[in-house]
């Protein structure tokens, strides 16, 4: 393969359609942090993903999802849930 030019592809530089987290990256970390604090403990949620909606600051109103994760201490002896935010988006101002 010495004599073979390399063939660039930018398909594989895209983030893959299930990883769209909408302006999360934009909403600031104590405004998700703050959101957070406000869903009932995960371990006793009914629910696997939840929505809370809160003036985060410049970035306006938004719309924040969290998701219930499920994770073990190694060889699975106990079991821990915790909340993760997965996507964000932003509220009009109408009330959407």
């Amino acid at each position: 393969m010495a004599g073979m030019p390399h063939t660039f592809e930018p398909n594989l530089l895209r983030a893959p359609s299930g990883a769209d987290n909408g302006i999360l990256g934009r909403v600031p970390s104590q405004f998700v942090a703050q959101a957070c604090k406000t869903l009932p403990d995960p371990a006793c949620a009914v629910e696997d993903e939840m929505q809370v909606e809160i003036d985060a600051g410049w970035a306006g109103r938004v719309r924040l999802t969290f998701r219930r994760q499920r994770y073990s201490r190694p060889r699975g002896k106990t079991t821990y849930f915790s909340w993760l935010c997965r996507h964000a988006e932003p509220v009009s101002a109408l009330g959407d």
